[in-house]
């Protein structure tokens, strides 16, 4: 895929260790670092905590995104709801941002959850509140701010949330 190449289709698909090379290669641009941690880095607690779920967001074949999906007691800080899946590390490679890539990937990543998780009940994510770009797209695909706050690396988070009941998990 050229990095001009617009993206139509993507998929979300659990992380296996061919992807390795491509996500070494991420990178994201400085006003983005305070915000998220790179694939390799993420990798490593998923290697520490069985509950953490690292996922790939693929387009023509290359993954282009990575995310993982953290459920069990470790997501405390951020809720006490046993069914909720807490979204961490959501990033796109600097290459492909800009395309829709990460909204296309938070339209269908409710039912990706849900399928994986069909006991859950919702997503549940922190997002810096100094990262507009982020919590604008959030809300504009469905999360809502609950008014909980938590102090984090960067200052002070917002944790927002989609309910995951009333998803139609039938329809393809």
């Amino acid at each position: 895929m050229k990095q001009d190449d617009q993206i139509i289709d993507i998929t979300l698909t659990p992380y296996v260790h061919e992807h390795q090379h491509f996500l070494s290669q991420f990178f994201l641009p400085d006003t983005q670092t305070p915000f998220s941690a790179l694939p390799e880095e993420s990798l490593k607690y998923c290697q520490e905590d069985r509950d953490r779920h690292p996922f790939v967001i693929v387009a023509g074949g290359i993954p282009v995104g990575f995310f993982v999906l953290h459920v069990g007691d470790n997501i405390s800080p951020y809720t006490t709801d046993k069914k909720a899946i807490l979204l961490r590390g959501l990033l796109i490679d600097r290459r492909y941002q800009g395309r829709g890539i990460a909204k296309k990937a938070l339209r269908i990543l409710p039912q990706f959850a849900n399928g994986i998780f069909p006991d859950k009940e919702s997503l549940i994510l922190a997002v810096d509140e100094k990262n507009v770009i982020a919590k604008t797209l959030y809300l504009k695909s469905g999360y809502r701010d609950t008014g909980v706050q938590k102090e984090g690396r960067s200052g002070w988070m917002q944790i927002m949330e989609y309910r995951l009941s009333g998803l139609d998990t039938d329809l393809e």
